[in-house]
């Protein structure tokens, strides 16, 4: 470590969570930014706003990845790739060993994120993805779990929905058919909520429980928004999760309208015990 603190990368710029994230990083005492970079082939749109932000945090703009991996003083990489490109660019990283700070999802694809866990895994390095474990209602589940307060755990549920967008324009009547995978996750107008919603609630449902799922089934919709059925995309969805131990879960993911809550949106966890 150079100076004695953790040499941080960012990978991708603005319009990701990389305008946060390289905040948070730079006001940490541990941490110094070192520098902005992409892959040579990178589109040409987001290297201008990879670009964007190296300006605005005044540091260098590395074209070559490559390059930026082999700095010695670069410790962390902080991914905020697009989703499709985000395996790949993780297992380089990983196997440059270099520890991974990503962003949510992990990834667009289970081949992807195999990539990443696997080239972490025989790296040795440390990874983490973005997630809501460490808010106050979550800390107080796993409290009341490992305290046993609710006895043995047998069921939970969670809900995650962002309050967000002008909804009312879902076209009444067209229904989507869901499929098993997606070739594209990156559009101008539209997510794919419950893949990018949904994965907090799991993530909190995995964490509490440390139990290996063993089942999920799941539903989604389109009840809000005409961007997201224009781009076959799902807003809203439900899965359900058998577990070991006999443990059911159960969450939902989504966004329903900025006028839906009167904060950022539905974060609620239920716990069923003995």
């Amino acid at each position: 470590m150079a100076n004695n603190k953790y040499g941080v990368l960012l990978l991708g710029g603005y319009r990701t969570h990389q305008e946060n994230y390289a905040l948070m990083f730079a006001a940490d005492p541990r941490c110094q930014l070192i520098a902005c970079s992409d892959e040579l082939d990178a589109p040409a749109d987001r290297v201008e706003l990879n670009m964007q932000l190296a300006d605005e945090l005044n540091l260098p703009y590395i074209t070559d990845l490559d390059q930026a991996l082999a700095l010695t003083d670069v410790n962390i990489v902080s991914l905020c790739v697009e989703m499709e490109r985000r395996g790949i660019i993780g297992k380089k990283c990983a196997q440059a060993g270099k520890h991974l700070y990503l962003d949510k999802p992990l990834a667009l694809t289970v081949t992807d994120a195999e990539l990443i866990v696997q080239a972490v895994q025989s790296s040795g390095v440390t990874s983490q993805m973005f997630s809501n474990v460490y808010c106050p209602w979550a800390q107080l589940a796993k409290k009341a779990i490992e305290s046993e307060e609710i006895g043995q755990l047998r069921a939970m549920h969670c809900d995650v929905v962002f309050a967000k967008g002008h909804p009312g324009t879902a076209p009444v009547g067209r229904k989507r058919q869901e499929q098993s995978s997606r070739d594209k996750y990156t559009f101008i107008q539209a997510k794919p909520e419950m893949f990018d919603i949904g994965v907090y609630a799991v993530s909190i449902i995995n964490w509490l429980s440390n139990k290996a799922v063993k089942t999920v089934s799941g539903v989604t919709a389109n009840y809000f928004f005409e961007e997201h059925s224009e781009c076959n995309i799902e807003d809203f969805g439900v899965l359900m999760m058998s577990m070991e131990d006999d443990i059911t879960a159960t969450i939902t993911g989504g966004r329903m309208g900025w006028m839906s809550h009167p904060k950022g949106g539905i974060q609620r966890l239920y716990l069923v015990g003995t």
